[in-house]
């Protein structure tokens, strides 16, 4: 994993510092990333069922909506 190392004053420093426990940061590099990187997506929640019919895998999440699109997909390479 890549470090980053860079120069700031003794008071720079203490606010910095004194932001991250305001903040209640786990620590200073996790403070300083969420300062600066944007919020990672949250992970798309899988409902693996077995469909009535066809006997497939398919995900049932509550919102979940496939289109045209990915049927076209996911049946591109069918024979």
């Amino acid at each position: 994993m890549p470090v980053l190392t860079f120069k700031v004053t003794n008071a720079e420093e203490r606010t910095i510092r004194a932001k991250a426990r305001a903040a209640k940061a786990e620590s200073l590099s996790d403070f300083l990333r969420k300062s600066v990187l944007p919020p990672s997506p949250a992970k798309a929640k899988i409902i693996r069922r077995i469909h009535p019919l066809s006997g497939l895998p398919y995900n049932a999440a509550p919102g979940r909506v496939v289109t045209d699109e990915e049927i076209r997909a996911a049946l591109a390479d069918f024979p």
